[in-house]
């Protein structure tokens, strides 16, 4: 068996103990979680303690912030620390096996590139949930309306809206109902909703519904008006994705031959990276080739983004 099966069996093991081990670990938490809400124990075991304790301290920071609302975005039943350490541990335990095949530099390259994809995966994980919500968004501005219309409170249209329409935006105004009981304003609670789910169509209903509970006005035709504007939307985004499909699959793929040229590279001679980062020349070629590759990904993600 050579070096390349034994790393393929490798990764592909590591793999399935991951999945495997992110099952265990949520069923364990949800287990936990019901066992502390019927006993009313909040202290819960020392790794809990922990646990609790590093995803409050990463929240403390603006980037775990971030972190934690994209994970909350993504409907991930994660803490950033938990995020991190996850990421961190797969991160290196591919760069161990794949060193003695890649070579060091080979490896640190892997790594990053696994933290990178984590980031990507949790991105697109975001944008997909966002997504379907903003399918949702002209019938749930309706449902405001049409609530509006019956002469019940706004509090009472959040409340029907997670009642009665699908997840994601009943998990949503949900959370935003939950966040109102707690005695958080109005529009701390929905700019709250915005950056879990960025989205301009989702942006332009906060603000509407903002400014019409400071001022008062006519929320139905206003909320009506939105929901047809935003039927018109989704057609146009539709139509704009289709059309810079192509491109965006060029930008990702000009990523994959970068890091696909490094692997054959030292799949051909093991350890090639190492010797070439020595010498001057060679690290001339890598700085140039890496910053061509970048710029030219980075072009094409800037000439498919159309703004609406």
């Amino acid at each position: 068996m050579d070096a390349l099966t034994v790393v393929v069996m490798s990764l592909v093991a590591l793999v399935l103990l991951l999945i495997a081990g992110a099952a265990m670990y949520d069923a364990t938490s949800r287990r936990t979680e019901i066992v502390l809400a019927s006993t009313g124990d909040q202290t819960g075991s020392l790794f809990a303690r922990w646990r609790r304790r590093a995803n409050h301290l990463v929240r403390s920071t603006v980037r775990g912030t971030r972190l934690d609302q994209r994970l909350a975005g993504a409907s991930l039943n994660l803490g950033p620390a938990d995020f991190i350490g996850l990421v961190a541990s797969g991160a290196l335990l591919v760069g161990l096996v794949s060193q003695p095949l890649m070579g060091y530099l080979g490896s640190v390259v892997i790594m990053f590139g696994v933290a990178f994809l984590a980031d990507r995966w949790l991105v697109r994980q975001q944008r997909r949930r966002a997504e379907r919500f903003i399918v949702q968004l002209p019938e749930l501005a309706r449902v405001l309306g049409n609530a509006a219309n019956a002469g019940l409170a706004l509090r009472s249209g959040i409340d029907l809206v997670a009642r009665e329409m699908n997840a994601p935006a009943s998990e949503e105004f949900a959370e935003v109902g939950r966040r109102l009981s707690l005695g958080t304003p109005l529009e701390d609670a929905l700019r709250d909703l915005t950056r879990r789910l960025p989205s301009p169509e989702l942006s332009v209903l906060v603000k509407t519904i903002v400014v019409q509970s400071r001022a008062g006005g006519a929320l139905v035709s206003a909320l009506t008006s939105i929901a047809n504007t935003l039927d018109e939307r989704r057609e146009l985004n539709r139509e704009l994705k289709t059309t810079t499909t192509g491109a965006v699959f060029i930008g990702w793929l000009v990523v994959a031959i970068a890091l696909g040229s490094v692997l054959v590279m030292n799949l051909i001679s093991p350890g090639a990276l190492d010797i070439l980062v020595q010498t001057l020349p060679g690290q001339v070629v890598l700085v140039v080739s890496g910053a061509l590759f970048v710029t030219g990904h980075l072009l094409i993600n800037r000439i498919t983004r159309i703004e609406i």
